[in-house]
C-alpha cells in the first residue's frame, strides 16, 4: 500500500551551469516553519549513488525535471529502486550475489522485522512555492541549491536552500525579489506568517531585523529601510495601533523606566512624541509627581509672589532683582533657560505648558512682556515669513490692538 508523501525540494538533473554551494548547514539552520521537521527512517547514500555509481539526479528524481509546484511528489518510490535492487517482498531477507545491489529490506529500512510494519517516511508539505522546471530551463544545476551531494549520505532538511542563497538570483533584476514569489500569500496579498508549525519571522540575516524581544521597541532602523518591506507581512493598522493609538502598550518600557526615562528624554532617543503628547501625558505626570514647577509656587517667579518650590533647575536659571526680572544679559550660558530653550524647546514642553512661558514672554498686559525675539526681529524677513505662513502663531502673544507697527 502506497502512502502519499508530501514533497520537499529535492534534486533534479545535473546541468552544466553550477553556482556556489549553499551555506554550511550549521551556519543558518533551515526554518522549521518553512521546512517542517521530517521523519526519514531510511538508510540511503547519495555519495554512493552519485559518486561511485555515477548516477545523475534524474535517475531517481525524474519528476523534478517537469515539476511546477512544491506540492508535487518528488521522492522516488520503490519502483525507482527495483531496476537495480531485485526486491522480493515475499523474501524480505533475500541475499544477492557478492558485489550486486542488496535486496533485503533492512538494507534500506533499518529495524524492519518480517511481518512487522514498515516505518513510513514523512516529509511534510513545505510552506513555500517553488518551480523546479523554471530553474532547470535557466540552466541552474541541482548542486547550486542543494550543494554537493556526492559527499552526503542521507539528504535531509540540511540540504535545502536558505533564503540568502535564493536572493543571489532573486535580486529584482535577474529574478523577481517580491517576497510572495516564493512565500505563500494570504487573502490580502501579504506573506502568510501563521502556520501550524509556528510563526514565520525574519531571521535577521538580511536586514538585521530579527524579530527578537528587543525588536518591538527598537525597529526604527528596519522600518526606515523601506515601508514596502514591512508591509510585506504587516498591515499599516498594526503600526497605528501603537504609534497613533489612544491606548499605548503598558509593557513597552522596562519596569523601572519612570526612574530612568529622563536620560533618554533629554537626548530625544526614543522620540517621546512618537507615542506621548507632551502637554497632556508628560506635563500631567510631572505635575502630579511634583516635578513640574508651575508659576504659583516655584523658583521661576518673583519672591513676592510666593515661596520658591523645588529647585529642579540650577541657580540663575531665571534672574530676579526684587520683583523685576533681569534682562539684557548677553553672557548667559548653558545654565540659563534661554540657552536650553533654543537648543531643545521640547525639553521645556515636557514640564511646562505654553501658557507658562506666556507669563513672561508675551505682549499681553498681564505678562512681564519679555521679548523672546532677537534684536532686529521686528520687520525682518524671518518675521514676515512666519507671519505670512501662520499669523495665528503671532496672536498667541500679540493681540490686534497690541500689534506692533508693520504687523497686522
Amino acid at each position: 500500500m502506497k502512502t502519499r508523501l508530501l514533497p520537499v525540494l529535492l534534486l533534479f538533473a545535473a546541468l552544466p551551469v553550477a553556482l556556489a554551494d549553499p551555506p554550511a548547514p550549521s551556519a543558518i539552520p533551515p526554518s522549521a516553519v518553512v521546512f517542517p521537521e521530517q521523519s526519514l527512517p531510511l538508510r540511503f547514500s547519495h555519495a554512493l549513488h552519485l559518486g561511485r555509481l555515477k548516477l545523475d539526479c534524474a535517475a531517481c528524481h525524474g519528476a523534478a525535471l517537469t515539476s511546477r509546484s512544491s506540492l508535487d511528489l518528488l521522492i522516488p518510490g520503490e519502483d525507482r529502486c527495483t531496476p537495480c535492487h531485485p526486491i522480493d517482498r515475499g523474501d524480505p531477507d533475500k541475499v544477492t550475489a557478492a558485489g550486486a545491489a542488496p535486496a533485503r529490506c533492512t538494507a534500506c529500512h533499518p529495524g524492519f522485522r518480517p511481518g512487522g510494519p514498515v516505518a513510513r517516511v514523512a516529509v511534510p508539505r513545505p510552506n513555500l512555492k517553488f518551480d523546479h522546471r523554471a530553474h532547470r530551463e535557466r540552466g541552474i544545476a541541482c548542486a547550486a541549491c542543494h550543494g554537493d551531494l556526492t559527499r552526503v549520505d542521507l539528504a535531509t532538511r540540511a540540504q535545502l536552500p536558505r533564503m540568502p542563497l535564493c536572493l543571489e538570483c532573486h535580486d529584482g533584476r535577474r529574478a523577481s525579489s517580491r517576497c510572495v514569489t516564493c512565500h505563500l500569500a494570504d487573502a490580502g496579498g501579504r506573506i502568510q506568517t501563521a502556520y501550524p508549525q509556528g510563526q514565520l519571522e525574519p531571521s535577521g540575516t538580511l536586514r538585521g531585523d530579527a524579530h527578537d524581544l528587543e525588536f518591538r521597541t527598537d525597529h526604527r532602523a528596519a522600518a526606515e529601510g523601506g515601508q514596502a518591506y514591512c508591509e510585506s507581512c504587516h498591515r499599516k493598522e498594526e503600526c497605528l495601533e501603537c504609534h497613533d493609538g489612544v491606548m499605548k502598550p503598558l509593557d513597552f518600557h522596562a519596569a523601572d523606566y519612570v526612574a530612568t526615562h529622563a536620560i533618554e528624554a533629554r537626548r530625544g532617543s526614543p522620540d517621546c512624541t512618537a507615542c506621548h503628547r507632551l502637554e497632556s501625558f508628560c506635563v500631567g505626570c510631572h505635575s502630579r509627581s511634583g516635578v513640574a514647577a508651575d508659576h504659583k509656587g516655584s523658583e521661576y517667579v518673583a519672591p513676592s509672589e510666593g515661596p520658591p518650590g523645588r529647585r529642579f533647575h540650577p541657580a540663575g536659571w531665571v534672574e530676579f532683582d526684587g520683583d523685576q526680572l533681569v534682562t539684557g544679559d548677553d553672557s548667559r550660558g548653558e545654565n540659563h533657560h534661554s540657552f536650553q530653550a533654543q537648543r531643545n524647546i521640547r525639553q521645556c514642553a515636557a514640564c511646562h505648558r505654553e501658557s507658562f512661558c506666556l507669563n513672561c514672554h508675551s505682549a499681553q498686559p498681564s505678562s512681564r512682556r519679555i521679548n523672546p525675539h532677537p534684536n532686529g526681529w521686528r520687520g525682518s524677513r524671518r518675521c514676515e515669513s512666519l507671519r505670512r505662513k501662520n499669523g495665528r502663531m503671532c496672536l498667541r502673544c500679540h493681540t490686534e490692538e497690541l500689534a506692533v507697527p508693520g504687523c497686522g
